[in-house]
Parts: C-alpha cells; sequence; structure tokens
C-alpha cells in the first residue's frame, strides 16, 4: 500500500507537471515537461521501481488529458482517441530507462546519450499509435531536437540538484567537523584539569602514606592505624582511575584530531558560528563581534579554543542586558599575540578581582534554585594559559560598566 501511494503520488505530480507542453506536427501531439520530472525521480530515488512508476504515471497522465479535454467540451470518444498513444510513450520510455540502467550511469554522456535514446524511442512508439503512416523522415529530425532539448534540461536539472546535495553534504560535514572540534576541545580541557589534579593526588596519597607509617611506629590504636593504610589504598585505586580515564580520553582525542594545525582565522570562524548558536539557543539577543587579523597556524589549537570559548561564556554570562555586546579580536605586536575578550556586562567588583582566577571562586549565583557555578573555568584559563602557552592572562573591569580579559601568547609558542 505504501508502495502503491508513492507511485499515484508520483504519477500525479507528473500528470500535473505533463501540462506545461507545447504542441508540434498538430495540437494532438504534445512534448511536456512530465518526463523530466520523471527522469529525474527515476535517477534520484533509487527505491522508485521504474517499470510499475511507468505503468500507473502512463496511465494517469491518459486520464487526466482525457477528463481535462472531456469537460473542455470534447467527446470523450474524441478525447480517448487522440490521447490513448500517450500511454504507449511512458510505457516504452520506463521500459527502455530501465534496460540502460540510466539512474546508476556515471559518465555524464554515457547518462545524456540514454536519456536522449529513451526519449526518442517513446516519442517514436507513440507517433506509429499516433500517426500511422503519416510520418516522414523530416518529422523524425524534429523528435530528435525535441529529444536532445528535453535530455539537455533533464541534464542540467540533474547537475544542479547533484551539486546542491555536494553543498548540503559539505555543510553538513563541516557541522559535524565543528562540534567534534568543541568535543575535542572540552575533553582536552577536562584532561588538563584531570592533569593537575593528579598531581594534586599524588601529595595527598604520599602525605597519607606517610601518616600511616608514623602511625604504624606509635602506640596508637591498630583499627586506627589499618583505617591510616586503607585510605592510602583508596586514594592510589583513585589514581589509577584517574590515570585510565585520562589515557582513554587522550586515545580517542588523538584519533579523532584530524589536524595538527590550525588556521587562527578558520579557529574565529568557528568560535563565531557556536557562539551565534549558543546565543540563539538561549533566547538572547547579546551581539557578538569577531575581528581577525594577521593569520597563522595554530598548533594547540584546542587548548585555545578552550581558553577563548571561556572567556566568551562568561563574557555572556555576566550580561543582563538586551544590548549586550561582546568583542573577541587579536592582534600581533612583535614577537607575541594578544587576544582580548570584552564585554558590557556586570563587571567585576573591586574586591573581587584579586580573587577570581581562584578555584572555587564565583560570583555566579542563581537567586531562583540556589545551584552556584563551580568556579573553575577561569582557573583552567589561567594555568593553560600560563603552563601550556607560557603567556600571561590581565582583567581590566569596572563595576556594572563591564570587563575586558586580555591574553598575551609567545608567538613561538602559539605557531605551528
Amino acid at each position: 500500500m505504501k508502495e502503491f501511494k508513492k507511485n499515484i503520488l508520483i504519477s500525479l505530480i507528473v500528470a500535473f507537471v505533463s501540462q506545461i507542453y507545447i504542441n508540434i506536427f498538430n495540437d494532438d501531439f504534445r512534448v511536456s515537461a512530465g518526463i523530466i520530472f520523471l527522469s529525474i525521480i527515476f535517477i534520484f530515488f533509487k527505491n522508485v521501481d521504474i517499470i510499475i512508476t511507468s505503468i500507473v504515471t502512463a496511465n494517469v497522465v491518459f486520464l487526466l488529458r482525457v477528463i481535462i479535454l472531456w469537460f473542455g467540451g470534447s467527446s470523450f470518444y474524441y478525447s480517448f482517441g487522440i490521447n490513448y498513444p500517450v500511454i504507449f510513450f511512458y510505457l516504452s520510455f520506463g521500459m527502455v530507462f530501465s534496460l540502460l540502467n540510466i539512474r546508476n550511469q556515471k559518465n555524464i554522456y554515457l547518462l545524456f546519450t540514454s536519456l536522449c535514446i529513451s526519449e526518442l524511442v517513446g516519442n517514436l512508439v507513440e507517433t506509429v499509435f499516433r500517426y500511422n503512416e503519416d510520418f516522414d523522415i523530416d518529422n523524425i529530425k524534429i523528435l530528435i531536437m525535441v529529444c536532445l532539448v528535453r535530455s539537455s534540461i533533464t541534464l542540467i536539472f540533474v547537475n544542479i540538484i547533484k551539486e546542491y546535495n555536494i553543498l548540503i553534504e559539505k555543510e553538513e560535514h563541516d557541522e559535524r567537523y565543528r562540534k567534534l572540534l568543541f568535543l575535542i576541545s572540552s575533553l582536552k580541557t577536562e584532561i588538563y584539569f584531570m592533569n593537575k589534579n593528579m598531581n594534586n593526588i599524588e601529595g595527598i596519597m604520599s602525605n597519607s602514606f606517610e601518616l600511616y607509617e608514623k602511625l604504624d611506629v606509635s602506640e596508637i590504636d591498630d583499627d586506627i592505624k589499618s583505617i591510616s593504610l586503607s585510605i592510602t589504598k583508596d586514594i592510589h585505586e583513585i589514581k589509577k582511575d584517574y590515570i585510565r580515564v585520562i589515557k582513554g580520553i587522550e586515545e580517542v582525542t588523538h584519533i579523532k584530531a584530524k589536524h595538527k594545525e590550525m588556521s587562527l582565522v578558520y579557529i574565529f570562524n568557528i568560535l563565531e558560528d557556536s557562539t551565534i548558536k549558543y546565543i540563539d539557543s538561549i533566547g538572547s539577543s547579546i551581539k557578538v563581534n569577531f575581528k581577525t587579523a594577521r593569520d597563522i597556524k595554530v598548533k594547540d589549537h584546542y587548548i585555545l579554543i578552550s581558553i577563548l570559548r571561556n572567556l566568551i561564556n562568561n563574557s555572556i554570562e555576566s550580561i543582563d542586558s538586551k544590548k549586550g555586546v561582546v568583542d573577541v579580536d587579536y592582534f600581533c605586536e612583535g614577537e607575541k599575540f594578544i587576544f582580548s575578550v570584552s564585554d558590557n556586562g556586570n563587571g567585576i567588583k573591586d574586591s573581587d578581582k584579586d580573587y577570581i582566577f581562584n578555584p572555587g571562586f564565583s560570583t555566579k549565583f542563581n537567586m531562583d534554585t540556589g545551584d552556584i557555578n563551580r568556579g573553575i573555568g577561569l582557573t583552567i584559563v589561567k594555568e593553560m594559559v600560563e603552563v601550556h602557552f607560557s603567556g600571561c592572562i590581565s582583567v581590566e573591569s569596572e563595576y556594572g560598566v563591564g570587563t575586558t580579559f586580555e591574553i598575551i601568547i609567545p608567538k613561538e609558542k602559539l605557531e605551528g
């Protein structure tokens, strides 16, 4: 039933499109646009049965033409008589189309030739039923010209659709790649923070074991010694789990990373596209301006994306006004690159400026839910800038006016 409905739908569309036509030879012989549409359907929809669809289409086109002519004042017998040859046109066209395997033709010249042959056979079969012997060589020349023109139009539409599909696939590929970049960027940010915690865990485990050794030689209760050793073992297990997770993430990101280097301008394009989509998703009207200058290849682009995205998100979250603006730009000054993220948000209080890079410090408190941001974003940013890029980060802010974060990275640390 589903296939039948699909065939009926295609047939009806072809029948109505076939009402766009011109007459050649006389008012009975039509050259319509319906066969162009049908050819395109056959080429692009591989699950459409060519023979069955041709049979259904032949009958639907015939019936529609009979009904239109009949309601136009002609007798039913006359309407039937001048339109029945169109059935044989669509039937012969479909059979030749299927025999030549046109939908799988990759060569454009073979595709064009096959389309011409299919149409020419269909037209010749129709003329046999329509005119019998009253048909000469000049008429065949006209039919050949019709086939050439109509096949050319079909081929043009086929190529347009193919190019459009390629464009859509490219856009989808680019979109998937952008998401992949941000996923890897996020994972690398988490790896960075987990590696930092690894050092802390190592220190805690060392202190815990040292405590156990001191307790072991003391006269303290054995249960306390046992608890101390158990804590040391648990910390060691946590450390091993951290190592497994880090190695797993690093392996995935290494496999998925396609480029060791990336254009700085392209990085900004990715950030701009992602930021605009994020702003739209939260229903905000904040305007974000991305400005680019000299382009270079960045070797650690995931880390740079993480840094800038954290700062951009902080700026967006600090803006309450509907006329909020965030400016993101960079420029080269001598042997260093300077990145700037500015906003006209709430700004930072003077009393908070000395603490904004401290782990756990946050001013983002939700009065409705009581939730508070974990406050590690700027901590991660600072450590990535200073440790990974050997750079520095500074902030200028006026409470109630806005904030500007500035990052300075040596050229040799950034450039691939």
